[in-house]
């Protein structure tokens, strides 16, 4: 009787151990790449938010969203450089919400401007950055 218990117990070790590894395998190759978020303020008051989402998949391509959090006559304006390669890829503005597609290389890091405006003025805010100062990458 004791011998059947232990054999049991063996078997039951075993497929725990081979569903914790066929687990683990699974999830860490497939880890997602966090999004970077950052607010910007002018005055003291929070006027935006840019978040910069990266791809996993040479097919899609990153977005930017900016959120102008004020309605007072100004828009947020944001110019997205691939600075690995040394290029403007373009710009996304708006007066309320807009998600803008990108596409560059894996790897690379983007800087993102981001500019406050009206007809009058001009007010740079600052670069988007990682929650540890540094720009994100694609």
């Amino acid at each position: 009787m004791k011998k059947r218990s232990l054999v049991r117990t063996g078997a039951t070790v075993v497929t725990a151990l081979g569903l914790a590894l066929t687990a683990g395998t699974g999830t860490s190759s497939a880890a997602a790449k966090p999004n970077t978020v950052d607010y910007f303020y002018a005055g003291g008051k929070k006027v935006a938010m840019v978040v910069f989402e990266p791809r996993d998949s040479a097919k899609d391509a990153e977005r930017v969203v900016v959120d102008d959090l004020r309605a007072d006559n100004h828009y947020v304006w944001t110019e997205v450089y691939d600075v690995t390669a040394g290029k403007k890829k373009g710009t996304c503005q708006t007066s309320s919400f807009k998600s803008c597609a990108f596409s560059i290389t894996e790897g690379h890091k983007v800087r993102i401007n981001v500019y406050r405006m009206n007809s009058k003025d001009v007010d740079f805010l600052d670069e988007v950055h990682t929650k540890s100062g540094k720009l994100p990458t694609a």
